[in-house]
C-alpha cells in the first residue's frame, strides 16, 4: 500500500500541516494497535516523525491505544496493511499530502494516559490530540494548544460546519477559555441521553392497557404485569447501577422535576446539584412507596445489570426505564429468549396528568481535538475532518462500503483513520431516510449506513427476530421517533445539565466519594432500610463534606460563563 506518486505533486504546491492524533489522553479514537506494532513503536517512540516524510509527503505525527480487536478484526482481513500503510493513510496521502506517523503506540489505556501525561509535563504534545475537559484546561493552561475557531471558519465544509452545530453550543462553550476556541468539539447526541419507559407490548395488548401518561398509570400496569407474570414477577426492572442508562431511577425522578448527579438553576441564577433538591426527596418516598407494595424487585440494592436482566429474560419483569438503544440491550437477550416477545418505548409518565414532560438532558460530548502551538498549519486537521465526512458520512459523495464498513466480515475500517468525526443527529436523519422505504420494502437510493439499517430493520419487520432491538431503534413506533417527538412536542420540555465545564480541584477529588455518601442513603431508602428523612441529614453531610465547596466552586463557573 505504498504512498501514490501523485502525492508527491500535491505534497510540492500545498502548505502543509504536522499533525497529531485523537482521543482521551491524546489517543486515536478511531484505530488500536496490534500488539506487535505497539511495543515496537513503544519502545522505539517514532523513529521517524518529524523528519521527512515518505516519498516527500509532510509527517503528520498522533498517539493512540491499542485496540486487541484491531488485529483479527481489520489487519488479519486486509493484507499488509498496518497503523501507518493502509487505505486511509494512502487516501491521505493523495488527498492532502500528509504522511501519518505515531510518536507512540501504547500497549493499553493506562499506559497511554502515562505517556500523554509525560508529554503534555514536558511540552512535546503530539500535534493534534483529542482529549477530555480536564486535559484540555490543562493543555490550555500550560500554553501548548493553539486557537482552532479561525481555522474553522476558513477551512470546514458546510457538511462539517453543520454537523458541528448540530452538536449543541454547549460543546463549544466547554473548549473556549477567556472567548478563545482551543477544541474542535467530537461531538456526540445530547437528545440520546434522555429517559423512556420500556413496556412489554405482547403484554400490554393482551391484557387492552393503554400507554401511560401518569405515574399513577404506570403503576396500575406494573401491577397488571406482575400478576400476569404469575409467581416470582415484579413490577418495574431496577438495579444497584440507579443511574444507569437501563434498570434505573432517572425516568421515575423526572416526573417530580429531580435530575439526580444534574446541575440545575434553582430560578435565582445559581446551580444546585439535582441530587440535594426537595424533588429528589419527594421522588425517593414514591419509589420507597412503590418498593413497599412489592412492585420493585426486593433484591434490586444487590442486583448488577445482569442480574436485574434475568427477571426480563424469564419472563418475570415486563417494564423499565432505559435509554434509546435498550432494544440492542438488554431488550434483545428477551426477545432471543422468547421470540414472541415484543416491547415498546414510550413518553415518560408524568406526575399528574397534564404536566409538562420534563426529560433531562446532559451535554453527550466528552472529547476535543486541540492542535499543538507547534503545529505549522492547524487548518489540516480541518481538512483531515472534511476528508472523514466526505468519505464515511456525507450522503451524497460517502464511500461506505470502502471507506467504513465493507461488508463480508470486514467491519470498522473507519477505525484506520487517525481522525474521525461522529455525526450527532445521524440516527434521528436515518430514521426520517428510512420510514417510508420500510413501509414499500424499497431502499431506493439509500446508502452507507443509512441502508444497513433500512435493511436490518426490514428484516426485524419480516420476522428476523434476531435484528428486532435495531427495527425498535430505527423503525416505526421506535426510541428514535420517540426522541424527535420530545424535541417537537410542544408539552415536552427538555431539561440541561447546566454544567459542561472542566472538573474544578473539589469536583476532581472528592465528587466520587460525594456522590457515593449520597447513593448509599437513596439506595436504603428505597429499600425501606433507612426512613425517607435521612434524606435530609444526608444532604447536610454532603455539604460539610465538601458538597458546598463543590457547589460555590460550580456557581463560580456558571458566573464566568454566562
Amino acid at each position: 500500500m505504498a504512498k501514490k506518486m501523485s502525492a508527491i505533486v500535491l505534497a510540492a504546491v500545498m502548505s502543509v500541516t504536522l499533525l497529531a492524533g485523537c482521543g482521551s489522553k491524546g489517543t486515536d479514537t478511531a484505530a488500536p494497535a496490534d500488539s506487535s506494532a505497539a511495543q515496537t513503536t513503544e519502545n522505539q517512540e517514532s523513529t521517524d516523525a518529524g523528519t521527512a516524510g515518505e516519498e516527500g509527503l509532510i509527517p503528520i505525527t498522533f498517539s493512540r491505544a491499542q485496540d486487541s480487536l484491531m488485529e483479527t478484526d481489520i489487519f488479519a482481513r486486509m493484507e499488509g496493511a498496518s497503523y501507518e500503510d493502509n487505505l486511509w493513510t494512502d487516501l491521505i496521502a493523495e488527498r492532502l499530502g500528509y504522511d501519518v506517523k505515531y510518536l507512540w503506540i501504547a500497549s493499553s489505556a493506562d499506559l497511554q494516559t502515562q505517556k500523554f501525561n509525560a508529554a503534555m509535563a514536558a511540552g512535546t504534545i503530539p500535534d493534534i490530540v483529542c482529549v477530555n475537559k480536564t486535559d484540555l484546561k490543562q493543555l490550555v493552561e500550560a500554553g501548548l494548544v493553539v486557537d482552532l475557531k479561525p481555522y474553522f471558519d476558513e477551512y470546514a465544509s458546510d457538511f462539517v460546519k453543520d454537523l458541528i452545530a448540530a452538536g449543541g453550543d454547549a460543546a463549544i462553550q466547554a473548549c473556549t477559555y477567556d472567548g478563545v476556541q482551543y477544541g474542535i468539539p467530537y461531538v456526540d447526541c445530547d437528545i440520546e441521553t434522555a429517559q423512556m419507559l420500556w413496556l412489554r407490548q405482547d403484554w400490554m395488548d393482551e391484557l387492552g392497557l393503554k400507554a401511560p401518561e401518569t405515574l399513577d398509570e404506570l403503576k396500575s400496569i406494573l401491577k397488571a404485569f406482575q400478576d400476569h407474570a404469575g409467581s416470582g414477577g415484579t413490577g418495574l426492572a431496577l438495579s444497584s447501577d440507579i443511574y444507569g442508562n437501563n434498570f434505573d431511577i432517572k425516568g421515575w425522578c423526572n416526573a417530580y422535576g429531580a435530575y439526580p448527579k444534574y446541575w440545575i438553576d434553582d430560578g435565582s441564577g445559581n446551580l444546585v446539584y439535582g441530587s440535594t433538591t426537595p424533588e429528589m426527596k419527594e421522588a425517593l418516598g414514591s419509589l420507597a412507596a412503590l418498593f413497599q407494595e412489592g412492585l420493585i424487585d426486593p433484591e434490586f440494592y444487590v442486583n448488577d445489570n445482569d442480574k436485574a436482566k434475568e427477571a426480563l429474560v424469564n419472563g418475570k419483569c415486563g417494564a423499565m426505564y432505559g435509554y434509546h438503544a435498550g432494544s440492542l440491550w438488554p431488550l434483545q437477550d428477551v426477545v432471543d429468549a422468547d421470540p414472541e416477545a415484543d416491547w415498546r418505548p414510550y413518553a415518560l409518565p408524568v406526575k399528574n396528568a397534564g404536566d409538562t414532560i420534563r426529560p433531562g438532558i446532559h451535554m453527550c460530548t466528552a472529547n476535543w481535538y486541540a492542535v499543538s502551538k507547534d503545529c505549522a498549519h492547524p487548518e489540516a486537521l480541518i481538512e483531515m475532518l472534511n476528508l472523514y465526512c466526505e468519505k464515511v458520512l456525507d450522503p451524497e459523495l460517502n464511500e461506505y462500503a470502502v471507506y467504513a464498513n465493507p461488508g463480508d466480515g470486514l467491519e470498522g475500517v473507519w477505525r484506520l483513520t487517525p481522525v474521525t468525526i461522529n455525526s450527532p443527529n445521524k440516527n434521528q436523519v436515518t430514521a426520517k431516510a428510512i420510514e417510508e422505504p420500510l413501509k414499500t420494502g424499497d431502499p431506493g437510493d439509500l446508502t452507507g449506513e443509512q441502508y444497513s439499517m433500512w435493511e436490518y430493520s426490514y428484516k426485524a419487520q419480516n420476522g428476523d427476530t434476531q435484528l428486532w432491538g435495531w427495527n425498535r431503534v430505527f423503525g416505526a413506533d421506535g426510541s428514535q421517533q420517540l426522541l424527535m417527538s420530545y424535541q417537537n412536542d410542544s408539552n415536552v420540555e427538555l431539561v440541561y445539565d447546566q454544567f459542561f465545564g472542566a472538573p474544578g480541584e473539589v469536583m476532581t477529588t472528592k465528587k466520587t466519594t460525594l456522590d457515593d455518601m449520597l447513593d448509599q442513603v437513596f439506595i436504603k431508602i428505597i429499600a425501606g432500610q433507612e426512613p425517607l428523612e435521612s434524606f435530609d441529614s444526608v444532604v447536610e453531610q454532603w455539604k460539610t463534606a465538601g458538597g458546598q465547596d463543590m457547589t460555590d466552586e460550580v456557581n463560580e463557573w456558571y458566573a464566568s460563563s454566562k
